[in-house]
């Protein structure tokens, strides 16, 4: 693993467990074995260093899930799969998805440029966009389709943290919320 890997890696791991306020630059560097001048060498700032993150782990969950969406056909079984493997990607990541988490409820998100926002979730809004021409779901903002998924993938993680589930159980209350949300946002 290079040096920017591991900062990445003690980052995650501080910024979950400490917050983003209460982890300086040089506890990161001081738990990664590298100096703070390489820190910054990478990541010019603090924020540089949390955006860069987010973006990463962004890209890692969407190279996990994507693959799995290319093999589904109908436009339902789409939303059904993003959601299942949203979900399951967290529960196999979850300081990755805790932090996706706490960025994206924090001042930070307005640091990413709204073009980046919109190449990360154009593929989630194009499917709601043909299932709305499909008049599979009510026509609605597609920005507030993926606002309700993305909340229902967090608080259904959460709860699937929250005790000890087999993963069967895990299976069924996935199965059992999706077919919540989608009740939700059917014709």
């Amino acid at each position: 693993m290079d040096k920017k890997e591991i900062l990445l890696q003690t980052a995650l791991k501080l910024f979950v467990s400490q917050g983003f306020n209460d982890t300086p630059t040089s506890k990161i560097a001081k738990e990664a074995g590298i100096a703070t001048g390489t820190l910054f060498y990478f990541f010019p700032t603090k924020d540089d260093l949390i955006v860069s993150l987010y973006l990463r782990l962004k890209e890692l969950a969407a190279e996990n899930i994507n693959p799995v969406l290319a093999e589904v056909k109908s436009t339902k079984e789409i939303i059904k799969t993003y959601y299942e493997e949203s979900l399951k990607w967290s529960l196999r990541n979850p300081n990755e998805f805790l932090f996706l988490a706490q960025f994206s409820n924090s001042p930070y998100l307005k640091k990413i440029g709204n073009n980046e926002i919109s190449t990360q979730i154009a593929p989630v809004l194009q499917i709601f966009s043909s299932a709305i021409e499909e008049k599979q779901i009510i026509d609605t903002d597609v920005n507030l389709l993926y606002a309700l998924i993305s909340n229902q993938v967090f608080g259904v993680n959460q709860y699937l943290l929250s005790k000890k589930f087999t993963k069967k159980a895990q299976h069924k209350i996935i199965d059992d919320t999706f077919s919540m949300f989608w009740k939700m946002i059917e014709c």
